[in-house]
């Protein structure tokens, strides 16, 4: 069971990480909007564009560095903030084949 100090620190943590969401999904919302509103090849397309997501990179870097002084027990928003996973799965063929290293083992 977490102490007092233990649940506002995970009430502080999921405040910060849908927070911080929220605004990189706004900003990308605005550059959706952005490529409506204006052709792609003019100029004010390509400025908007490049700060937004300049803009929406730093707020993740920042986030990213925030939860880390999250508990370790922190699970985060659940499901609704990431469900997809950026590492593609291997194979049971793929892990077998002889050329798979499965990293250090040595002791």
């Amino acid at each position: 069971m977490g102490t007092v100090k233990d649940i506002k620190k995970n009430a502080y943590c999921d405040e910060v990480l849908g927070e911080l969401a929220y605004m990189i999904d706004s900003i990308n919302g605005l550059r959706e909007m952005l490529a409506t509103t204006y052709d792609k090849d003019s100029q004010v397309f390509h400025e908007h564009d490049r700060h937004l997501a300049e803009l929406a990179e730093h707020i993740d870097w920042k986030l990213q560095i925030l939860t880390t002084a999250c508990p370790f027990e922190w699970k985060g928003l659940g499901p609704s903030v990431e469900n997809t996973v950026s590492v593609r799965e291997r194979g049971s063929e793929e892990i077998a084949a002889p050329n798979f290293s499965g990293g250090y083992l040595g002791g």
